[in-house]
């Protein structure tokens, strides 16, 4: 069965703008669909906000051209997403928890501290927080 993974912006700004090699076996997975990468519209409009402000200064068409390669690649939900009793401090971050576990079990591929400290209880509702994706998690079967 194929991972399900949920991706926070930093992830995706490492895979869509940076281009970072340290992801580039999750972006192999993502276009091979070997992992079911899930987002929503709340997600989207945070990484474009994100790559419209400084440093990034992406203009409008620059920002749709990402979005236009990549959101293909995902699964998208609607808004409508499981609530959880798991705050997270940074109310911005709300909404990966809760896709997380709409989509348990998953993947939350993450560099946020204040995600990351939710580790153990997200663990609960069968989500796994991880700093960089493990080829090992998600070895075909």
């Amino acid at each position: 069965m194929k991972p399900n993974v949920v991706l926070d912006t930093n992830i995706l700004l490492d895979l869509f703008y940076f281009k970072d090699p340290s992801v580039q076996e999750l972006f192999n997975r993502l276009v091979q669909r070997k992992i079911t990468a899930y987002t929503c519209p709340d997600i989207w409009a945070e990484l474009e906000e994100v790559l419209a402000r400084k440093p990034f200064d992406q203009s409008i068409e620059q920002i749709k051209a990402i979005r236009d390669k990549n959101s293909p690649l995902f699964e998208w939900l609607t808004p409508g997403v499981k609530k959880s009793g798991i705050k997270c401090l940074d109310p911005d971050d709300q909404i990966f928890i809760e896709l997380a576990i709409t989509v348990a079990p998953c993947l939350l591929i993450t560099k946020d501290r204040d995600l990351l400290r939710l580790s153990k209880r997200l663990l609960q509702v069968n989500v796994r927080t991880l700093i960089r994706f493990n080829d090992d998690l998600c070895q075909d079967e």
